[in-house]
């Protein structure tokens, strides 16, 4: 195990209990599911690596990043039993992703980035970054996260060079991993939490909104899981589509992304912008 950040600084100025630093994993929620099954661990704990081996994002898709980037995983108990709207890690997952989109710009003023719904961190249309929520059987929510820190998007696969951005290619140098967790874990654990207020959440969607690089734009989303906006939600209202075009209208209340097709609004659960036959896989 190597000391990467500084972990009496980050447990001072955080609510963490546990930090593991790692050079090399598997994967940093490989590590965190053995955490959120050892009563032994305190939490919230994080696992932080400079290299994944086996890193991956939503739907199987394969996950890269330059090698000393941030990776990391934060393991916290589930703060709720009750019924949130959409469901809870729909709405986790928005929350999540602001918090990294505001914390690299209170990083660095020069960074501007956007959240591509539901979990891409974006500067000029390309992705910076990206979220991956589990919630497990043991009352534990996982939030990964992976931040292109380090090294240059020609560093990537050659399938990958059009779609990636690392912070070095923005402004000219790497940041501290010291300097961003310490906004970024906080913001991480806040916005999770503000989520259960109704006042609160309905700030973070606002907030939300702003970032999300996708309203008022043409979209198409693959394997979708969605009902019509006017709807009554129940489980006979949702339907199913292999893709489904419109022009996006940013979210709701309960975290869906609110499409306009030529029929009606629909409000979609879930789903992807990336055609499968383009998911990168290593």
């Amino acid at each position: 195990m190597t000391k990467i950040v500084d972990t009496e600084r980050l447990k001072q100025v955080t609510k963490l209990e546990t930090i593991e630093c790692h050079a090399e994993l598997e994967s940093t929620m490989d590590r965190a599911r053995e955490i959120a099954v050892d009563v032994s661990v305190p939490l919230p704990a994080l696992v932080i690596a400079l290299y994944q081996k086996s890193g991956r994002g939503r739907r199987g898709a394969g996950w890269w990043q330059p090698t000393g980037s941030l990776a990391m995983t934060l393991v916290v108990d589930i703060p709720t039993e009750e019924n949130l709207p959409g469901g809870v890690l729909p709405l986790w997952s928005l929350a999540c992703g602001l918090a990294v989109a505001e914390s690299l710009h209170q990083l660095d003023p020069e960074l501007n980035p956007d959240v591509r719904w539901p979990n891409d961190i974006e500067i000029n249309g390309r992705k910076i970054g990206g979220l991956l929520l589990e919630a497990t059987t043991t009352q534990k929510l996982l939030i990964g996260v992976g931040i292109n820190t380090d090294g240059s998007k020609e560093d990537a696969p050659k399938e990958l060079h059009n779609r990636l951005i690392t912070i070095p290619d923005v402004l000219g140098n790497t940041v501290s991993h010291n300097d961003l967790l310490v906004i970024l874990i906080p913001q991480l654990l806040n916005n999770i939490l503000e989520t259960i207020s109704p006042e609160k959440r309905e700030a973070i969607l606002k907030r939300y909104q702003s970032h999300c690089s996708l309203t008022d734009t043409s979209i198409k989303l693959f394997d979708v899981l969605y009902e019509y906006e006017k709807d009554r939600p129940t489980p006979q209202s949702l339907k199913r589509a292999t893709t489904l075009t419109g022009i996006c209208r940013g979210i709701d209340e309960a975290g869906r992304l609110l499409v306009e097709t030529p029929q009606q609004t629909c409000a979609v659960l879930a789903g992807s912008l990336t055609d499968p036959s383009a998911i990168w896989t290593r």
